[in-house]
């Protein structure tokens, strides 16, 4: 039997998939496994992968596994009931970068992870998570629940935010995402 042979265009198409898939699954893992002790608990280095993945991913890819790895790190860590929640909080924390990318295109950024217009996308993302777990408290058990946690919110998207400029800074020492965008 003869096999077709595929246009570059459905060879990108299928590589960008199987990137998106396996950054969805580095963020669920991250997420789920990688605990970082804090005075309030833990976090976690999830949010990072969620700031690398839109970082480097175009739209909608980016935004897609943000919000499937947060689901599935949410389902697999015993927390179902906030699947839901994080896979919108998770997309809308993509979506700065998403932006940042899409006007740096043309720019002498376009090719960094760690930029500063990608740095200042970290305050907005912040903003998404804290004011998102906020609401998403707010309606599933009560709002003053909500307010008492709203103080330690940020510590989550700050620990994010060291670790995405930590690695952004490594992969960026070897043009990482030039390597990933060659293959799209």
């Amino acid at each position: 039997m003869k096999q077709k042979k595929r246009s570059s265009g459905e060879n990108s198409k299928t590589m960008l998939i199987v990137i998106t898939a396996m950054f969805s699954a580095v963020i669920a893992v991250a997420t789920a496994f990688i605990k970082i002790p804090s005075p309030f608990g833990y976090n976690h280095a999830g949010d990072s992968m969620v700031y690398l993945a839109a970082s480097i991913l175009p739209a909608p890819y980016g935004i897609i596994c943000a919000s499937i790895g947060g689901a599935v790190s949410d389902l697999i860590s015993g927390y179902p009931q906030w699947a839901v929640a994080t896979a919108l909080i998770k997309a809308l924390n993509a979506v700065p970068f998403i932006i940042c990318k899409s006007a740096l295109k043309n720019s002498r950024f376009k090719n960094k992870i760690i930029s500063p217009p990608n740095l200042l996308m970290l305050i907005p993302t912040t903003i998404v998570t804290v004011f998102g777990y906020f609401t998403a408290t707010g309606l599933m058990y009560s709002w003053e629940a909500a307010f008492v946690e709203l103080a330690v919110w940020w510590v989550q998207p700050a620990t994010g935010a060291v670790i995405f400029i930590l690695a952004g800074a490594g992969l960026d020492a070897v043009k990482f995402k030039q390597k990933i965008l060659s293959y799209l």
